[in-house]
């Protein structure tokens, strides 16, 4: 009775929401904040967002994020199918994820890794009948108390977005929010993003010069990334100075954001002296732990009054520049984590694959490198050469001399072995006193010159004992279906079987 009731409870919230949403007045924007503000209240989540699917892209058109909460800034683009919008968009996703780690699809997903996420919840937004993005909203510590309550107030906002979003359809955008969305749309790395939005920037402030700084406070060093220019006054990318000389330091500390007269402001800064520079906005650029990377800045040799308006997108520019660094940050940090996984590998199978006692290859190592040569062969171009070798009467060795010289003696062949051929060629332990040496050779090479070697090297001296080796040797220069590796070992131990009898009947 009591589930009933709760189901109840949850069809009964959503309409009212709704209802409740339908009575706000305001622009679309402020009515959608709005509802994202509510919904980030109502699950307990730390950031809801509205996202379009734009030409292949992801694109976060209205974010809200509580207090204190991560930010995801409007204008952040994604691949879409790389995206957990698009995840629930086609509906592999559940609407309610409180735990991403106990999904099976969310829990390897690279965006729950790369940012965090531990708790999720999304549904589709169709515009005139068509899924046209998502709603969304996440958070960096598990919901495990979502329920379906929380799923009707997710579809309440939806329905609710749906309408307001239907009503905005077919109005057109002012020809500077076309640009920024062209601009975030095609902003791939943060050269592509930063060049487009400093011309935008310039357009809307009529500021002479545009430009994004790089900071090291550590080193003191303020490094002009990108720069934008269109008068006399011209800031040179790539240009370096000190950060506590800066006019972007002055202006961060001293909680100036806009200075019209440079030189009655800071009468002593070499920087303005230097370059003519009179007017000057700057706007830090945070990581998502409030951290100092660079600034946004403008300037003009005359009086350019920007305003609080072009200052508030300034900072909205600023947000994208932020969050495009922190996607190749991710980036990196994947790939870096990548190849340490693939180094991991690479050396437990090195440690797998090599005989304990010779450093040869054991059987395993044996086996695949033999498999990858194989491959290589059917390919053409190349002769595989195989030896197997034996040593002679070595069980007599053990009997008269000890273990402890036997063991002398395999690691003396395996390094006369090891030290044929080139880099890249096999030479392996199969176990006790049978070894392999392989080499892919030029199909036109000669393979009784590698036998030679090969056998010259079959030999072992310890103190008074030497031992020799008989060598069979096979080469192919294709291979069929019928060719394996158990194959080609097998014949190459039958070689060397010849070999041995032949010697014996000699001797």
């Amino acid at each position: 009775m009591r589930a009933h009731e709760d189901i109840t409870a949850s069809m009964a919230a959503g309409p009212a929401l709704a209802e409740l949403l339908r009575t706000a007045v305001g622009s679309v924007g402020q009515r959608i904040d709005r509802a994202l503000t509510v919904l980030v209240e109502q699950l307990g989540m730390e950031v809801a967002y509205v996202s379009e699917f734009r030409a292949g892209e992801r694109v976060v058109t209205h974010s809200v994020s509580r207090s204190g909460g991560p930010v995801l800034p409007v204008g952040t683009t994604h691949p879409v199918e790389e995206t957990l919008c698009h995840l629930v968009a086609t509906g592999d996703l559940p609407v309610l994820v409180g735990d991403a780690a106990a999904d099976p699809v969310m829990g390897g997903h690279p965006h729950t890794l790369a940012f965090g996420v531990a708790a999720h919840a999304g549904v589709p937004l169709a515009v005139e009948g068509r899924v046209r993005g998502a709603l969304c909203c996440a958070a960096t510590t598990p919901a495990r108390t979502l329920n379906p309550r929380d799923e009707a107030t997710l579809n309440a906002v939806a329905g609710y977005l749906t309408g307001v979003l239907t009503e905005h359809v077919g109005q057109p955008a002012e020809p500077g929010l076309r640009r920024l969305a062209a601009a975030v749309a095609a902003g791939r790395d943060l050269q592509s993003l930063t060049r487009p939005l400093l011309q935008l920037l310039q357009d809307i402030t009529g500021l002479e010069s545009t430009f994004l700084t790089m900071v090291d406070t550590s080193a003191d060093e303020l490094v002009v990334a990108y720069a934008h220019n269109s008068g006399d006054l011209v800031v040179a990318e790539g240009s370096t100075s000190s950060w506590q000389e800066s006019l972007c330091r002055r202006a961060l500390e001293e909680g100036r954001a806009e200075v019209t007269d440079v030189p009655a402001t800071w009468p002593g800064a070499a920087t303005a002296q230097q370059t003519g520079i009179t007017s000057f906005v700057s706007v830090p650029v945070r990581d998502a732990h409030d951290e100092l990377l660079g600034t946004l800045c403008g300037a003009s040799s005359s009086t350019t009054p920007v305003g609080e308006q072009n200052l508030a997108i300034m900072k909205t520019f600023a947000q994208l520049l932020s969050a495009q660094l922190a996607r190749e940050t991710a980036h990196h940090l994947q790939a870096a984590r990548a190849t340490v996984i693939e180094q991991r590998m690479n050396s437990l199978r090195e440690a797998a694959e090599r005989d304990s006692l010779t450093g040869l290859c054991n059987r395993a190592g044996i086996n695949r490198w033999l498999h990858k040569a194989l491959d290589g062969i059917a390919v053409g171009g190349q002769r595989l050469a195989v030896a197997f070798i034996d040593l002679d009467r070595f069980k007599s060795v053990n009997d008269t001399y000890g273990h402890a010289t036997g063991d002398e003696v395999l690691r003396r062949l395996a390094a006369s072995l090891a030290r044929t051929g080139r880099a890249g060629d096999l030479h392996g332990r199969l176990g006790g006193d049978e070894f392999i040496v392989a080499a892919l050779l030029p199909a036109e090479a000669s393979v009784d010159g590698w036998t030679a070697r090969v056998r010259a090297a079959a030999v072992a001296v310890v103190d008074d004992v030497q031992v020799g080796g008989s060598v069979g040797v096979v080469s192919y220069e294709s291979a069929g279906p019928a060719t394996s590796v158990e194959y080609v070992l097998d014949q190459a131990d039958r070689a060397m079987y010849r070999e041995k009898h032949a010697m014996a009947r000699t001797t």
